[in-house]
């Protein structure tokens, strides 16, 4: 049994103070994506009209959130360990419910991004420390069901996200859907406190240098991959990198003389630690690349618009939550590691399927192989979670699943940034734009040049389709690399230090 506040807590309590904690992680994981179909209607707002220069300001809209979202994760992790998890929770909340304010209040662009990185503070923390509720709070045996149905309720809100951003700014505008986290919030507050336990606070010590120096380290890594599209890798990312490097390593100097420090690195030293981050950041490369490319397929194939390529990973992304809800399910009856490979098994599967798509591929065979590498991203999800909270100790669950999820957000970040470089060489270098149609004297010159550019735009799809399909390729190799760490996961079956409900 868990003990709350007020007495001895039921088990059916248990599960409902998850689905408020659940409700939680949706609300963040809503407002991350929600955000992105509303950019067109932003910029008209502020700027009256679209212009270079201001869709990539209010690219830094989506890039701001992320930064927020990955430089908190450790941090706060680490503080909820020491402070109390109900509490960290609540206060995240109440940090995501003052950013929401600010940025329906935001009077520019540059405002609105500055705000969204507050509003991410409170979102990004909400996951790890949830994820150490869960470590405290449910047996091994439950704990990857449990976990499973809260990535779900994650994935659940990045899916809908850009729906429901475009319903409620509809009728309220683009405002509002910042005004209505301020109610859910504090709803989610209220529940929290009256249904979930507070467990007893350690003695609490937080290295601040070491957090200070973790915290800079993140942000520069976060901000210096974030800006390669739009600032160059000479001029912005190589030194933002380099600098991250060298805050690294003031970061290791630092924590290798604490009794008590931010990150201990011996935790690494565990094998399924290591190996659960590790496949987590396989999984990051890949899952980015299908969720930007195959939109990308449908807008240069068919020319869809950007709700048809929406819904078109949509097939993909809505068996998410359903994999992590059955892999939570499979986690303790044929292990972690099974589950986890065979999840990353058919996402490989997938993932090669899609990179055979011809231009003219059909609807039936474009949902089925984005549903089976959908499922296969949802399927491994709690069994790698469960693996990290099962290999930490009770003191730093928090911590151990920020640094899981951080794993993940890395290896989005590195795909988007390595890869978007490789796919303009690939392209340009698999344009052949040789031999084309000569001047015949019995044409006219109108229909000679509209012959020369079908044949143009002819091999210019030849070399799109050539990038996306070694893009997909790419994807399908990582999801089989991670295989490899996931057989390496081992979690004890014993629940000796596990005071779970259930």
């Amino acid at each position: 049994m868990l003990e709350a506040p007020g007495g001895t807590m039921s088990k059916k309590s248990a599960w409902v103070a998850l689905a408020v904690i659940c409700f939680g992680i949706f609300l963040a994981a809503l407002d991350q994506t929600a955000v992105s179909a509303l950019l067109p209607t932003i910029i008209k707002d502020y700027e009256g009209a679209f212009s270079p220069s201001a869709v990539e300001r209010a690219g830094w809209i989506i890039t701001a959130y992320l930064v927020g979202y990955t430089v908190v994760m450790p941090v706060m992790g680490r503080i909820a360990d020491l402070l109390g998890h109900r509490l960290l929770f609540n206060v995240s909340i109440l940090i995501f419910i003052a950013g929401s304010i600010m940025c329906a209040l935001a009077p520019t662009l540059k405002w609105l991004a500055f705000f969204r990185a507050i509003q991410a503070v409170g979102g990004g923390a909400i996951v790890p420390i949830a994820m150490g509720m869960v470590g405290l709070g449910f047996s091994r045996k439950m704990q990857g069901l449990a976990i499973g149905i809260l990535v779900s309720a994650g994935e659940a809100g990045g899916v809908i996200g850009p729906l429901y951003g475009a319903l409620v700014a509809e009728p309220i505008g683009w405002r509002g859907i910042f005004w209505i986290n301020v109610p859910l919030g504090l709803a989610v507050i209220a529940v929290v406190h009256f249904m979930v336990p507070s467990w007893p606070r350690r003695r609490a010590y937080i290295d601040y240098r070491g957090a200070v120096l973790l915290a800079m380290f993140l942000t520069m890594v976060t901000v210096g991959l974030s800006g390669q599209r739009t600032m160059g890798w000479n001029q912005f990312v190589f030194p933002m990198l380099a600098a991250g490097v060298a805050l690294l390593a003031a970061f290791v100097w630092v924590e290798r003389n604490q009794e008590h420090p931010t990150l201990r690195l011996s935790m690494f030293k565990n094998v399924t630690f290591s190996a659960a981050n590790l496949a987590n950041l396989f999984e990051g490369v890949a899952m980015i690349t299908a969720l930007v490319q195959v939109p990308m397929f449908a807008y240069t194939t068919v020319s869809a618009t950007p709700i048809e390529g929406g819904l078109l990973v949509i097939r993909m992304t809505v068996m998410i939550p359903i994999g992590a809800v059955i892999g939570g399910l499979l986690v303790n009856r044929i292990s972690h590691r099974w589950t986890a490979a065979a999840g990353f098994a058919m996402a490989a599967v997938g993932m090669f399927l899609v990179s055979r798509w011809p231009e003219h591929v059909s609807s039936s065979i474009q949902t089925r192989d984005l549903m089976i590498a959908g499922f296969g991203f949802g399927l491994n999800s709690p069994a790698l979670a469960a693996a990290v909270v099962g290999s930490v100790s009770r003191t730093r669950l928090a911590l151990g699943s920020a640094i899981h999820i951080v794993a993940k957000t890395t290896g989005m970040m590195v795909g988007l940034a390595a890869l978007g470089g490789w796919g303009i060489y690939t392209f340009e270098s698999s344009l052949d734009l040789e031999g084309l149609p000569l001047l015949q004297r019995q044409q006219s010159f109108a229909e000679q040049m509209e012959r020369m550019r079908a044949v143009v735009e002819q091999r210019s799809m030849d070399a799109i389709l050539i990038v996306l399909h070694r893009f997909f390729i790419v994807a399908a190799i990582m999801c089989a690399l991670a295989i490899i760490p996931s057989l390496m996961l081992k979690v004890k079956a014993d629940e000796e230090e596990q005071e779970g409900v259930l």
